[in-house]
């Protein structure tokens, strides 16, 4: 508990060197980078059915768990009763499939979906940041049996899962909490896992995996974000690891960054990286022979992103991508929101406005998801949202005009007021809309 709280005073207090050394605020970043006038895709909520009054400490996972052919969603809550998964229709409505899943208090982590005994229904891995690592068997109507055997109970904040080793059968890989580093695990389709994390780092932490093959070699890799920064490391096909992040920031503080995902961006057929931190923020890495990564932010506003993905937002071909976080470097509180960049297919973005999405008023984001939930050829929307602050608290930044004598004041009235505590957050759907179409 102590190396939380140490980390989230790290993360307060890079918010305050970046505001320092920027001095940026939400409406002059907004306007000077965003686009103006009707933007190419509107978003409205579809989250009917789904949780409010929890923390969802958590990255979001879409999955058709029932072979309906719409999206369903998963997400861990944060000190409150474990992982959920919802069943989607295709109208923005969700009902809960949980039936089996743990109902303690769990610490938030990851999830993903796929296939782990070859049955045909889609299973559910699932990290929380306290408990560690669990897999469960879905009987394709929202019923999970445990089938964790050999996992790990420490502590993890994120797992994936890949075939490793070419056997046919899903593996895990976890991304620890702690001091654990990154371990993968081999599947025997069964639901008994056995540790063979050969190459992989054995000590630090991180926050978010995926799982895909970098390199084109045939053979799954391990993309972190791990807490030296940005991390790759290729598989060999026996389940053996080697890391290639020649080009990746390895900044000195450790612990900054947060979310993680890969596509092809310029459409070169090789998968390219996108990385959110605390500082600098969002960051897309071009991939080059070796492999190496090149920096491609050309267009990406400052901000503390937490959470990123890859998707076609305006179905032009071109990747773009969705951040969750805050462009407001000064205040801390209710001041996060969601933010569509797009691609222009060689690395450069643009900020888009107008859509809809929120960009500032939500609690604290955690995760972001896209996965079209309607079948209307649109990738929508899933985010988690959650503090122990309210949304309406806000702290850190001068009023306009305010002195420091007013500043000084307005801060020992707020401190002796205090922020209101509890459990605010939840899961939130959007979906989009191409405008025109």
């Amino acid at each position: 508990m102590k190396l939380f709280w140490s980390r989230v005073t790290l993360f307060l207090t890079a918010t305050t060197v970046v505001t320092g050394c920027q001095g940026l605020r939400q409406e002059s970043t907004l306007s000077a980078k965003q686009s103006t006038g009707a933007a190419p895709v509107r978003y409205s909520p579809a989250r009917d059915g789904l949780p409010t009054a929890r923390i969802w400490k958590s990255q979001i996972a879409f999955g058709d768990i029932n072979g309906d052919g719409f999206a369903d969603i998963g997400a861990v809550s944060r000190l409150a009763d474990g992982p959920w998964i919802w069943k989607g229709d295709g109208k923005g409505h969700w009902t809960d499939a949980s039936a089996g899943l743990p109902r303690e208090s769990f610490c938030g982590g990851g999830m993903k979906f796929g296939d782990v005994n070859r049955d045909g229904k889609m299973d559910v891995a699932i990290a929380d940041h306290c408990r560690g690592v669990f897999v469960f068997l879905g009987d394709g109507d929202g019923h999970w049996t445990n089938a964790s055997g050999g996992l790990p109970t420490t502590g993890s904040e994120d797992v994936a899962l890949g075939d490793f080793n070419h056997d046919g059968c899903l593996d895990v890989v976890a991304v620890a909490a702690g001091e654990e580093g990154i371990r993968a695990y081999e599947g025997n389709c069964k639901g008994v896992w056995k540790e063979h994390s050969t190459g992989l780092p054995q000590s630090e932490w991180g926050n978010a995996l995926k799982a895909a093959d970098v390199d084109g070699d045939g053979n799954v890799d391990i993309i972190a974000a791990y807490s030296a920064g940005p991390r790759v490391y290729l598989g060999d096909g026996k389940g053996n690891w080697r890391e290639a992040s020649e080009g990746l920031p390895a900044p000195e503080i450790h612990g900054l960054y947060w979310g993680v995902d890969v596509g092809d961006v310029n459409g070169d057929g090789k998968l390219d990286i996108v990385s959110g931190a605390a500082i600098p923020g969002v960051e897309v890495f071009i991939q080059e022979p070796g492999p190496k990564w090149r920096k491609a932010v050309e267009g990406i506003v400052p901000m503390n992103a937490l959470g990123v993905a890859f998707g076609d937002l305006n179905n032009d071909g071109k990747l773009d991508l969705v951040a969750v976080g805050k462009t407001n470097l000064e205040e801390i509180g209710g001041v996060y929101g969601v933010f569509p960049f797009l691609g222009d297919g060689t690395g450069n973005w643009k900020l888009v406005g107008n859509t809809g999405l929120p960009t500032t008023g939500k609690e604290r984001t955690w995760g972001v998801g896209l996965a079209d939930i309607d079948k209307d050829g649109v990738l929508d929307i899933g985010v988690a949202f959650g503090d122990v602050l309210s949304p309406t608290w806000r702290s850190g930044a001068a009023k306009p005009g305010e002195t420091e004598k007013d500043k000084a004041q307005a801060a020992a009235e707020q401190k002796m007021r205090g922020p209101e505590r509890g459990m605010f957050g939840s899961i939130e759907v959007w979906r989009g809309q191409l405008v025109g179409k």
